[in-house]
């Protein structure tokens, strides 16, 4: 169900709008003066691909690497989990492989 709302002066009229208090409406012209289409950007992509990793560079060196030793127990706990889940996984398919088979609708 829409809600109505009645045009009483500027600050009504901004809330209807979505705008904030004391913002105009702008024409789109000025929204966006390019005449690119919409979703291009306008650097050059050898320009966005050099940023992107200068900060990527930037971003590593705040990283906290865990010691060796940490690194290789926790690697191994997630290989054991990736094991118990597939044998888990496999044990109730071959189940479900044989009493599908039983009954018939395989």
């Amino acid at each position: 169900m829409a809600k109505i709302v009645s045009d009483k002066g500027s600050k009504s009229s901004a809330k209807s709008s979505g705008l904030l208090k004391g913002a105009t409406s702008r024409p789109a012209a000025s929204v966006r003066p390019s005449l690119a289409p919409r979703g291009t950007v306008s650097t050059k992509p050898v320009g966005r691909t050099r940023e992107f990793l200068r900060e990527v560079r930037i971003e590593m060196t705040k990283v906290t690497w865990p010691p060796r030793r940490e690194l290789l127990q926790a690697t191994g706990v997630v290989i054991i989990a990736c094991v118990i889940a597939a044998a888990y996984i496999g044990v109730f398919d071959y189940i479900w492989t044989v009493i599908v088979k039983a009954a018939g609708l395989g």
